[in-house]
């Protein structure tokens, strides 16, 4: 193994290890963003719920 071999593998490594952060990172973005979106979708059908039952019962 000579250092251009070497230095071939050390450029090789750290592109592959930023590669692979920057997906972590963008999955971890995404992951929040749907929690988040998630949250607002249950408020908002709990807020409904709540209404539902606030209406008066059908009159026969």
């Amino acid at each position: 193994m000579n250092w251009d071999s070497i230095a071939l593998l050390v450029l090789a490594l750290s592109g592959t290890l930023s590669l692979l952060l920057s997906q972590v990172r963008d999955v971890l973005a995404k992951t929040a963003e749907v929690i988040t979106a998630w949250q607002e979708v249950r408020r908002c059908l709990e807020a409904r719920a709540g209404d539902r039952s606030r209406q008066s019962p059908p009159q026969d």
